[in-house]
């Protein structure tokens, strides 16, 4: 290969990774996914954090409909997948039907301690 082939080859090898690494990174626009029922699990459960609250699509940002607190038993309706796997659940204390994040809800039987753990 003949030498300016060789000194243009080996500069491209370094400028093109440099160019990539400093191109501003544009960030993507938010997707939200709609309330997909992805497994229906009907029954009991109950909430386990100290706080939770309801939000009516299963997502950090959407509307909050009311807070349920440690102890309430609840009816779910299934899993929802948006941000994060939630469950739709009416909170019997109170009768508000919306979204809580799987992370604060436990199911199984009415029998669970009131702490649902």
């Amino acid at each position: 290969m003949p030498r300016c082939h060789a000194s243009l080859f080996t500069t491209s090898m370094l400028v093109v990774p440099l160019l990539a690494m400093s191109a501003p990174v544009l960030a993507a626009e938010p997707v939200h996914v709609s309330a997909v029922a992805v497994a229906a699990k009907e029954g009991f459960c109950r909430i386990t954090g100290s706080s939770a609250t309801v939000r009516a699509e299963p997502r950090k940002s959407a509307k909050a409909l009311g807070t349920a607190y440690e102890g309430d038993a609840c009816v779910s309706h299934g899993w929802a997948e948006g941000e994060g796997m939630w469950g739709k659940v009416t909170i019997k204390r109170t009768g508000v039907i919306g979204y809580v994040h799987s992370s604060l809800v436990v199911w199984g039987e009415e029998s669970l301690t009131a702490t649902g753990r």
